[in-house]
């Protein structure tokens, strides 16, 4: 396997014109680790005479003892009749990657070249010189093998594009098969697989033999140190594991948990976190090869059902050191993040609170960087059996039904996960009637034409008794949070009057709630009643749907200042959180996330009963306030 190697660095020296050598020297491992920086694979492999190597590429640098001022690199790839390629950049990426190649021409020569890339195109330094700041450049092509040579200044006079070797830099090394090209252009075919990037810096003046990137997940101190879940039955490394999962407090931060992840998928591979066995709702960090597979992302995501969504602008926000790489057919990460929610992350769970651990993972979905995961699993997602903290380090499941230390075996970790794909209800769902809206009850629901609260993302409906004294009404939507009904005399959400049900974090029930927001805060009427002035309440979570109903009085609310005259024309608005559970006794904690709040179209009174809206009329008034901002019906 071969691939580009990132490093980085900025130095400038006399420009050098690089003078062809027939022959390179014999490339060697001897003095890796002692007197120059070497990276060869797989691991342990040796390099005998020539046409007997075992090793599949190597990369080696050194500071030439009689030129302090200059490095050699030499690169070796066996069965490569394309080019090889050796890179630095000061970030883990292709683009600004100074990059210097040995490429077989279609005469079946090597050429040795300078390079760069902008963004994912290669570029020569110089068009009328293919390897101006490169000298003692060689190569030669044996048996379909490349080898080749060349000494660079750690400094050159090439500032634009040329990293200065002397400060600490990515090294990225990559390859292609059979990409041969003339000797005067750039390389013309990207590399045919994930390139090898080193997970931390190193200069040219760094000693080192294997160890570019990161080490294998030790898995001795699963159960002790860590908490860890595996399989087959029986591995014992993640290089034998089909996947592993670790989690493990930080020791250097208790506020902070670390997380390791491998898959052996070409796609990605995901955890995360519910409070119950359903895949809406879940906080999720996923691994994910690009399209361009020059990398390994890490993503910061959430489930809204079974669609997966990016929590905001930035894939990684609240991510702390996140490292991906694809050794060996397999996907490999790992993060850290805070034990708490995540600060300005409204999808982040808190967990210090016991929840089920699920993992999935694609075996062929890439998708760019700063994109979801954008197709589900390719196998039933597995759930842990048990809930557990992010502090939990006791657990270690190791899918095996023959060790007393492993309590699963697949097939019961797969009906698991079946059982998960769709949760028993915890109370009956709400009868929410439609067949009356427009005329025994106002009624608001998405999408249009949706018959029945089951099919509907959400539905509202309202129904003063007779006398006009009190009102009765009725809420669902799909969320695993809570919503809420607020009435205003304009749309904002200072001031609004609030009625919300909102689930448990155990998920026992739904709980209704009257409260009352102060710019975008939202307070309990009474914190001794969190349902203060409201009667008949029921709540019910089932089939991925919140349903609640609730009566109160037209008029305010009794010893509740801040409730409306709902005999008085108000502007209806309805909000949801799609994972923001709360304590039965606490308000809402967490605001609307992912859609806006989006009100009916007119202004109206609780005694009304002849509305009867759907998601277009809804839609369009929205639109015509807010044309950018996206509502729950556009995506239905």
């Amino acid at each position: 396997m071969l691939s580009r190697l990132i490093l980085l660095l900025a130095l400038a020296s006399p420009l050098i014109t690089a003078q062809p050598h027939p022959h390179p020297r014999p490339i060697s491992l001897e003095g890796c680790g002692h007197t120059k920086g070497c990276f060869a694979m797989p691991e342990g492999c040796h390099l005998g005479p020539r046409g007997h190597e075992e090793c599949d590429g190597v990369y080696t640098q050194e500071v030439e003892p009689h030129n302090p001022l200059n490095v050699r690199i030499q690169l070796y790839g066996r069965t490569v009749a394309g080019w090889i390629a050796v890179g630095f950049n000061s970030k883990q990426h292709m683009d600004g990657t100074d990059v210097i190649a040995c490429q077989a021409t279609p005469e079946g020569h090597i050429q040795v070249k300078n390079l760069h890339n902008v963004n994912h195109t290669n570029h020569m330094d110089d068009l009328t010189n293919v390897a101006p700041y490169l000298y003692d450049a060689s190569g030669m092509l044996h048996n379909g093998s490349i080898t080749c040579q060349a000494d660079r200044p750690l400094v050159t006079e090439n500032e634009k594009f040329d990293v200065n070797l002397n400060v600490p830099h990515y090294i990225l090394f990559a390859w292609n098969f059979n990409g041969s090209a003339p000797a005067n252009g750039p390389l013309m075919h990207m590399h045919q697989a994930m390139p090898v990037i080193s997970n931390h810096t190193l200069s040219a003046h760094t000693i080192f033999f294997n160890n570019i990137t990161e080490k294998s997940v030790d898995l001795s101190t699963c159960g002790k140190t860590k908490g860890c879940s595996r399989a087959p039955a029986g591995c014992q490394s993640a290089e034998e594991c089909y996947y592993v999962f670790t989690q493990q407090v930080s020791q250097h931060d208790s506020s902070m948990v670390e997380f390791e992840l491998t898959g052996y998928v070409h796609g990605w591979v995901a955890m995360g976190y519910n409070f119950n066995y359903t895949m809406n709702g879940t906080d999720v960090v996923g691994c994910q090869i690009t399209p361009e597979m020059d990398r390994v992302a890490v993503k910061k995501l959430h489930n809204v059902n079974h669609t997966n969504l990016v929590d905001g602008k930035d894939t990684q926000h609240g991510l702390m050191r996140p490292e991906g790489r694809f050794v060996d057919e397999r996907i490999h990460c790992r993060w850290a993040r805070s034990i708490k929610p995540i600060e300005g992350d409204a999808f982040s769970r808190d967990l210090s609170l016991s929840s089920y651990i699920i993992l999935a993972g694609n075996v062929n979905a890439t998708a760019p960087a700063n994109e979801a995961l954008g197709h589900m699993h390719s196998y039933p997602p597995m759930i842990l059996p048990d809930m557990h903290t992010a502090m939990d380090h006791t657990f270690n499941y190791n899918v095996s039904a023959d060790s007393p230390d492993s309590p699963l075996d697949t097939s019961a970790l797969y009906e698991h996960a079946e059982r998960a794909e769709e949760p028993a209800p915890v109370q009956t769902p709400l009868a929410i009637d439609l067949s009356g809206c427009g005329k025994t009850k106002a009624c608001s629901r998405a999408p249009a034409g949706c018959e029945s609260a089951d099919d509907c993302i959400y539905v509202f409906t309202m129904s003063a008794d007779n006398a006009g004294d009190t009102v009765t009404f009725e809420l669902s939507a799909v969320a695993a949070g809570w919503i809420a009904v607020g009435f205003n005399v304009n749309y904002s959400m200072n001031g609004t009057d609030v009625h919300a049900c909102q689930l448990t974090p155990d998920n026992e029930k739904v709980v209704v709630k009257k409260g009352h927001n102060a710019n975008s805060t939202n307070y309990p009427d009474n914190p001794d009643n969190i349902g203060f002035g409201l009667t008949n309440t029921a709540g019910a979570y089932a089939n991925e749907h919140i349903s609640c109903s609730f009566t109160r009085s037209v008029k305010p609310i009794a010893n509740d200042p801040t409730s409306m005259d709902l005999s008085q024309p108000h502007t209806f608005i309805f909000a949801l959180n799609v994972n923001g559970t709360a304590a039965a006794t606490m308000p809402l904690e967490h605001k609307h996330n992912h859609y806006e709040p989006l009100a009916l179209p007119a202004q109206h009174t609780a005694l009304e009963r002849t509305f009867n809206y759907n998601a277009t009329q809804v839609e369009k008034r929205h639109q015509r306030r807010h044309p950018s901002r996206p509502i729950a019906v556009d995506v239905v």
